[in-house]
């Protein structure tokens, strides 16, 4: 009777330190609203690079890939990022997760004329997120005569983003 007493002390003290070492979910209404801000930022981060992608449209002529580089993102997962490349390459051509030094190794970047010939680098460098605007930066990249950046902003409007502009802020 002792052996089962200790047994179950030991059982009940075992739960309760599983049960206080977990983290708390607090509601379903919690994990809806981490589902509704990865998908909001989703969103954001693909009509960003879009607008990207249409700007100076010169620089996507002939591309067979365009290489998508998040590396610098917050907000969002792999799986998110993995849902704006099939995104992209459901609207454009095949996308290559990498990055200018990605390129190289994989023979895709011609460091002698210093062009991406057969596709086109877009990649965000910043993210600057208050409660109520996101001004995001990033640039184009085809070569060195052929890149751009750009610094597009959102609005927060009726509990909404809402996408405002995507300015050109330099070029080569």
């Amino acid at each position: 009777m002792r052996k089962l007493l200790i047994f179950a002390l030991c059982l009940i003290s075992a739960i309760n330190f599983i049960g206080c070492s977990q983290p708390k979910n607090n509601s379903f209404k919690d994990n809806l609203q981490s589902a509704a801000e990865s998908t909001k930022w989703v969103e954001i981060y693909k009509i960003t690079l879009k607008s990207y992608l249409e700007l100076d449209a010169a620089l996507n002529e002939n591309i067979d890939f365009i290489a998508i580089d998040l590396s610098f993102l917050d907000y969002i997962s792999d799986e998110d990022k993995k849902a704006i490349f099939m995104w992209f390459e459901s609207r454009y051509a095949p996308v290559i997760d990498t990055n200018m030094d990605g390129l190289k190794a994989k023979g895709l970047f011609d460091e002698k004329a210093m062009i991406i010939p057969n596709g086109v680098l877009l990649s965000i460098t910043k993210v600057s997120a208050s409660n109520k605007e996101i001004i995001i930066e990033g640039m184009k990249y085809r070569g060195g005569l052929g890149a751009n950046g750009f610094e597009t902003k959102w609005r927060l409007k009726n509990d909404s983003w809402e996408f405002i502009e995507t300015i050109m802020i330099w070029i080569s």
